[in-house]
């Protein structure tokens, strides 16, 4: 290895492209002879240029006390050390020289964006450190649904009037594992349905489901999820518990569990034998593959009640299947057994307050003055055309036991036109047409009539923001309280939902 082979090599390795300009280094304690007066090194030398410009610029290149270079001799490690070390000396107080007067240049051209970056900084922190200081929990999400709507039912003879009425739901999600789930639901609302036609439940709307708690913040939920096996899940219900719990629902348009973010009535939201019984208890529900999926159910609303207790008194057990035939095509079946005490029976998903939510007075009133045996089968099915269009069809049958009375019949049935994501996306138009629950057959009673209750819908959810929907739609009910001679219902309602 010989001197200027190596120096070259140095400065390719260790300089930069285009140096910065720096002064002379006054603190070297022997003075640097200049390249020119070396005596060795020749002006027409090859490296004689590179060698005048790393001394001019750099003063890091300095010869013997003899005025040589001696540029053949070879360099010992000791000697290539301190040339390396001095031209790194005086690189590094070069650019800390230079960078010292950019840092300076820019912090003067833009102190007020300086400041108002460190005062957002300042301010970001507080919050994080005040997130930190005041949650309940980092393992558990809320989130909310609130409605509001403008809503006038109207029936000849009768009188009506607009009203505007809220629900708010507040739902505690909590996860121990990442696999469990702790659902705590809080209601809130001044929600009722209006008295016509024998005060009939075929005109409740979903914001009206579990919508009057007298403005007085209830729990209507709580239940524990959680992995018995890797497609087995089980559900511990205290309080709120409904077979459409542990269904995979058919139709994923319209079903929201009532929060109204979807169809207007509750009678359009499922299959209305979903709603004999609820209460307390437990379900289970498991995934045989991708495609097909069960579901079991017990419950019973006299959980609490010591006298009781889950198997003493009024219970439903159920279950559900569905198939996911194609992409575009599902079915689904459930079976429901139910017994009722006298006074227990309705179509009521075994509310706080037994109210039911769908079907006729007829029905609801007639049966509850029996302790009554059922036993509901439901199949129902949806055809998804395309993206913009879907199809949903779906049968109720309940056989009815009234003891003391006799057997009876419970019809109801619906099918429906699905327009997903109609003029936007997440926008949702609905057009339902169908029967509600009706009292057809009951064995020594013939003091009714059991004319069709014709159930008419049509809607429209129009996604304003990510947050917020718009929902007009009208509820046309033919032959209400399955009564020909009644007048028919007419429901005109705008609904706004807020999500959070």
């Amino acid at each position: 290895m010989y001197r200027y082979s190596l120096l070259l090599l140095t400065l390719t390795i260790s300089l930069f492209p285009k140096p910065l300009q720096a002064q002379p280094n006054s603190n070297l304690s022997t003075p640097v002879t200049p390249v020119t007066e070396l005596k060795d090194v020749s002006p027409t030398h090859w490296a004689f240029s590179a060698l005048k410009q790393l001394q001019e610029r750099y003063q890091c290149i300095a010869g013997y006390p003899d005025q040589t270079f001696r540029g053949e001799q070879p360099v010992s490690r000791y000697e290539f050390s301190a040339l390396l070390n001095a031209c790194i000396t005086q690189l590094e107080a070069s650019i800390r020289e230079e960078e010292q007067s950019i840092i300076q240049r820019l912090q003067t051209e833009f102190a007020r964006e300086l400041s108002i970056l460190r005062g957002r900084v300042d301010g970001a922190t507080a919050r994080v450190r005040e997130l930190e200081l005041t949650q309940f929990s980092t393992t558990t999400k809320l989130q909310g649904v609130v409605n509001f709507a403008l809503s006038n039912s109207s029936q000849s003879g009768e009188e009506t009037g607009v009203v505007l009425q809220a629900r708010s739901r507040l739902h505690f999600k909590t996860s121990f594992t990442g696999r469990d789930l702790l659902s705590t639901r809080l209601t809130v609302g001044n929600s009722t349905t209006p008295n016509l036609a024998n005060d009939t439940s075929e005109v409740t709307q979903t914001h009206q489901w579990q919508g009057n708690t007298e403005n007085q913040l209830l729990l209507s939920k709580l239940s524990y999820q959680f992995p018995i096996s890797d497609n087995t899940q089980a559900v511990l219900t205290a309080q709120g518990g409904e077979h459409a719990d542990y269904h995979s629902p058919v139709n994923p348009f319209f079903e929201d569990d009532n929060a109204g973010t979807t169809t207007l009535s509750t009678f359009a939201q499922r299959n209305p034998i979903l709603s004999l019984g609820g209460g307390s208890g437990l379900a289970l529900s498991h995934a045989f593959n991708d495609t097909l999926y069960l579901g079991i159910g017990y419950y019973s609303p006299d959980a609490q009640n010591p006298e009781a207790g889950l198997t003493n008194g009024t219970y439903s057990t159920g279950m559900g299947l569905k198939w996911d035939a194609t992409d575009d095509l599902s079915l689904g079946l459930n079976y429901l057994h139910s017994y009722f005490q006298q006074g227990d029976f309705g179509f009521t998903d075994s509310l706080s307050e037994p109210t039911p939510i769908v079907g006729t007075a007829v029905v609801n009133n007639t049966l509850a003055a029996f302790p009554t045996v059922t036993n509901a089968y439901g199949v129902e099915i949806l055809w998804q055309a395309n993206a913009k269009l879907a199809f949903s069809g779906r049968l109720g049958y309940t056989d009815v036991k009234a003891l003391g009375e006799g057997e009876g019949e419970i019809w109801n049935y619906a099918v429906s036109v699905i327009f997903p994501d109609l003029g936007q996306t997440n926008n949702l138009g609905g057009i339902i047409v169908g029967a509600q629950p009706y009292l057809g057959y009951l064995e020594g009673d013939a003091s009714f009539k059991n004319d069709i209750p014709w159930h008419l819908e049509g809607f429209y959810k129009w996604q304003v923001s990510d947050h917020v929907s718009l929902t007009p739609g009208i509820i046309w009910h033919l032959n209400p309280n399955q009564d020909q001679t009644e007048a028919d219902i007419l429901t005109s309602t705008m609904r706004m939902t807020v999500t959070f």
